[in-house]
């Protein structure tokens, strides 16, 4: 089972390899972001994620929108982190999902900026705030971004965001600058050339054709690709190349290209 995440939602795809009882490693990767959720008979045991283990790392992937996955039939847990019925973590993954569309409409990308409002003089009232919202008060400047602070607190976006998003709506919070939806970047030149050179390592003279055959099936041109495109054109250029050794040498090559460019 694998495919690409902008064509099946996460809940769906655990739905899937839950309820089809299936064993191994569910590998989630989008750019250098990788997740892996091992399952036993169906039953979600362990998973990690650039941030830690278990519960956190189900949720990490909540906002991809793009990415790809792979369950691997091989793969048995290190550790068992997950003590949740796969009924318990689904119900969870799902409040998320759906929270996160009414999060965008104030937080549109991990770029937006906050900073601790000034409360109304009149207001001389006790104000409770949880712990882990006083830990992410604390690190709101006006500068750092709403994924900074979640590298720094090593919690998920999503689970950032949300505290970030109620603390929004309690006047506690405000927008450090005017943040706009993002508009999709386009593919640079540069990447898209290393990406020819590479699949013409493997396939030959015909790699400038079949690139631009494959970004035009994702309505695209080689001028116009957006970066969320970048892992689905991977994955489709990958089903063209039949030779096994040689397509694991194209993806890994080129995921490494594409994990060295958003660094950047």
């Amino acid at each position: 089972m694998q495919g690409n995440l902008s064509h099946i939602s996460l809940t769906d795809l655990l739905v899937l390899a839950t309820s089809g009882k299936k064993s191994g490693v569910l590998k989630l990767a989008r750019g250098k972001e990788t997740v892996e959720v091992f399952l036993t008979d169906g039953n979600i045991v362990h998973a990690t994620c650039p941030i830690g283990d278990g519960d956190k790392a189900l949720l990490y992937p909540v906002t991809w929108g793009e990415g790809t996955f792979n369950l691997q039939p091989n793969g048995a847990a290190p550790a068992t982190t997950i003590r949740k019925t796969s009924t318990e973590i689904l119900d969870e993954v799902k409040a998320m999902t759906h929270e996160w569309e009414i999060i965008l409409d104030v937080i549109p990308s991990g770029k937006a900026v906050f900073k601790i409002a000034n409360l109304p003089q009149d207001n001389t009232g006790p104000i409770t705030v949880p712990n882990v919202g006083w830990r992410v008060l604390s690190k709101l400047d006006g500068v750092r971004t709403v994924q900074d602070i979640a590298e720094i607190l090593r919690i998920p976006f999503a689970y950032t965001a949300k505290v970030i998003y109620t603390l929004y709506q309690a006047k506690l919070v405000e927008l450090a600058q005017p943040i706009d939806k993002p508009i999709a970047d386009t593919v640079p030149p540069a990447l898209l050339n290393r990406m020819t050179s590479i699949l013409t390592e493997v396939i030959g003279p015909m790699a400038p054709l079949v690139l631009r055959d494959q970004i035009e099936t994702l309505g695209a041109s080689l001028e116009t690709l957006p970066e969320a495109k970048l892992d689905e054109l991977v994955a489709l250029i990958s089903r063209e190349i039949s030779d096994g050794r040689l397509k694991n040498k194209f993806e890994e090559s080129m995921f490494q290209e594409i994990s060295n460019f958003k660094r950047f």
